[in-house]
C-alpha cells in the first residue's frame, strides 16, 4: 500500500497504519449495520506521534445500501474523496472495517468501537504491542504476517486471514486510538 493510497483512506482521520490484503476476507458484499448518527460526528484525531490534531473535524458517516446489504462512507469537512467501506462485528462493540484497494485487489483493514447506538465511535491503528503479537496469532490461525514501514500484511487462506483480523481486533491493547468521534448536536 502506498503512502498516498494510505493517507486517502477515511482522510478525516491521521491512521498511522493499517492491515494490509492482496485478498478480500471481508468482502464489501457483506458486513453488519449501525445506524450512524443523523446530523454527523465532530472527531478529534491523533497523528503517528500521539499528537492531537489542532482542530476537531466535522463529517457524515454515510451508509449506502446495494443489494440489501450496507457499506459506508465518511465525508469529512475537508475531503475531496471518500472510499466505500463495510463493518465487520469482531467482538462486543469493535469491528473490522474493510476498504477496498482502488488500485488492485485487496483490502486495507482498521479497528472501529462503535458506543452509545453508533452516537460515538472511535477508530484505531495498529499499537506498539501489534507487531510483537500478530506473528504468533497469524501461526496460530493459519496466516502469513510481515510487517514493514507501512502496513503490516497478512496472507494465507481467506478463513485464516479473517480468524486472524478478527483474533487481533479483539484484543484492544494491540491497537492505539486514531479518531475519537461524537454525534453533533
Amino acid at each position: 500500500m502506498t503512502v498516498p493510497r494510505r493517507l486517502a483512506l477515511l482522510s478525516a482521520f491521521a491512521l498511522t497504519g493499517c492491515v494490509a490484503t492482496q485478498d478480500e476476507p471481508f468482502p464489501l458484499d457483506d458486513g453488519d449495520a449501525v445506524a450512524p448518527a443523523a446530523n454527523g460526528y465532530v472527531c478529534d484525531s491523533w497523528d503517528a506521534k500521539a499528537e492531537k490534531a489542532a482542530a476537531p473535524r466535522q463529517g457524515r458517516l454515510i451508509p449506502l445500501r446495494r443489494n440489501k446489504k450496507t457499506q459506508y462512507v465518511f465525508l469529512d469537512d475537508k475531503a475531496s474523496s471518500a472510499e466505500p467501506f463495510t463493518l465487520h462485528r469482531a467482538k462486543g462493540d469493535f469491528y473490522v472495517v474493510a476498504v477496498a484497494h482502488s488500485d488492485g485487489p485487496g483490502e486495507d483493514l482498521y479497528l472501529a468501537q462503535f458506543s452509545d447506538a453508533a452516537k460515538a465511535f472511535k477508530l484505531y491503528a495498529e499499537g506498539d504491542g501489534f507487531a510483537a503479537r500478530a506473528p504468533d496469532v497469524a501461526r496460530r490461525d493459519g496466516a502469513t504476517f510481515a510487517h514493514n514501514q507501512f502496513s503490516n500484511d497478512i496472507g494465507g487462506p481467506l478463513e485464516a486471514q479473517k480468524a486472524f483480523m478478527v483474533d487481533m481486533a479483539s484484543d484492544p491493547t494491540n491497537w492505539k486510538i486514531s479518531a475519537d468521534c461524537r454525534a453533533k448536536r
